[in-house]
């Protein structure tokens, strides 16, 4: 069985043994991946005491190499034998499609299997913790209230956790068109899918992108839309993930036929509706959202191609270390981020280095000392830039550097945001 397919009715945890075994002997004999995430060191590390023979692994090392893996496609980025390669490997997908197994958590205990439930329902979370935003932030910050979670939960209670913000995103956003007498805009039209991140913890990225959007004459509407469903890749649920995908779809559509482009400023939102969504649906309503998707500064320099950009900057942001997350690294489209901010002056220096936070990953106390030394690594190389800001597309990312480092990180949006003094 080569090339596994997540997707695949009627497969089998013997069937996809048998293709694990034959990727980790692939794996095994390259090792171009050794340093990119815990999954791969422990691979090579347990193969390593079977004198390489990965016939040999235990289910448990077969549960280690699948929990360390968090998604964030840099192997896939790094292998030599993704398809069409004849190997064709594709690793993260393997290492979900365990995650569906029941038996790959049967030693967890009930209470950590709730944990893990609960933490990817971010659309729940941000509705409860923006109805009583002030007490939500608060119990976060609770020491006893963190200390106890911890201990049952195993939510580490030294990790930094991004703060409810009221209004929600889609309520300023209502507010905002409501209040708005401008005459229409005519040099583009985006809807815009900021989802849960956005929505409820880190509303001015998503102010920042409709402003520096207006600004440039384009049109923007915030359509009814859920949590893109990466969370549910760490629990194994394509049920719940196909229901989203399902849903953000429908929601979509519509106004690309109306003509407006997608345009999402969170590179994990983005990558789903760009690559999860055709390959878990195979439909051609999923391959046109797929096509008309855009991260928000991959957009803006789109527009700059076209001579349609503003370049009416007036401040100059100085010298910025820039960190490329993952889930944009692995749209291949280059590095607009950096293009973008360059275009004011700055001068950017890019890091294309793991921050290994993920969603829920570095956040479970089992995992948060393998997250914070991949923090560390990379926190070394954004201070030996010595910048005048540090910037990050990802929310996730920011909040795990500026937790290594101590230092604030923005959006390169807001980079953008300030330079037009907006």
């Amino acid at each position: 069985m080569k090339g596994f397919d997540l997707t695949t009715p009627g497969w089998t945890p013997e069937a996809l043994k048998e293709e694990t075994l034959r990727v980790f002997d692939v794996c095994e004999g390259c090792r171009r991946c050794f340093n990119l995430c815990p999954s791969f060191e422990t691979l090579l590390n347990r193969t390593d005491d079977q004198d390489g023979d990965v016939t040999k692994l235990a289910q448990r090392d077969f549960a280690d190499v699948v929990n360390q893996c968090f998604y964030c496609k840099m192997c896939w980025n790094n292998c030599p034998y993704t398809p069409p390669h004849q190997y064709e490997i594709d690793f993260p997908r393997l290492m979900a499609a365990w995650k569906t197994l029941p038996e790959i958590r049967k030693d967890q205990g009930l209470l950590t299997r709730f944990r893990d439930l609960v933490l990817v329902e971010t659309d729940l979370i941000g509705k409860l913790g923006t109805r009583f935003p002030g007490l939500s932030n608060w119990a976060m910050r609770s020491g006893p209230i963190r200390a106890v979670l911890h201990r049952l939960f195993g939510i580490h209670q030294d990790r930094n956790l991004l703060p409810f913000q009221s209004p929600r995103f889609d309520t300023w956003f209502k507010h905002t068109q409501t209040a708005n007498s401008s005459p229409p805009q005519t040099n583009g039209k985006v809807a815009l899918f900021g989802t849960c991140i956005v929505n409820y913890q880190t509303r001015d990225i998503g102010e920042a992108t409709a402003k520096v959007l207006k600004k440039n004459g384009v049109e923007v509407v915030y359509p009814e839309q859920q949590c893109c469903g990466m969370p549910y890749i760490d629990t194994g649920d394509i049920a719940a993930l196909t229901k989203k995908a399902e849903a953000n779809i429908a929601a979509f559509l519509p106004w690309i036929d109306k003509g407006y482009s997608i345009v999402a400023p969170v590179p994990t939102c983005s990558l789903m509706l760009k690559r999860e969504y055709p390959y878990l649906l195979k439909s051609d309503a999923a391959r046109t959202i797929a096509e008309h998707t855009y991260d928000i500064c991959e957009y803006l320099m789109l527009l700059h191609r076209d001579g349609r950009l503003s370049t009416d900057f007036r401040e100059k942001p100085g010298t910025i270390a820039y960190q490329i997350p993952c889930h944009l690294r692995d749209q291949n489209i280059g590095f607009k981020s950096r293009d973008l901010m360059k275009l004011t002056g700055a001068r950017v220096s890019v890091i294309e280095r793991c921050s290994g936070h993920d969603g829920s990953w570095g956040v479970k106390s089992e995992y948060f000392d393998m997250s914070m030394n991949m923090a560390s690594r990379l926190g070394t190389e954004l201070q030996e830039v010595e910048p005048d800001l540090i910037a990050s597309d990802c929310p996730l990312s920011a909040l795990q550097i500026t937790q290594e480092t101590g230092k604030p990180v923005v959006h390169p949006i807001q980079v953008i945001e300030k330079a037009y003094e907006l």
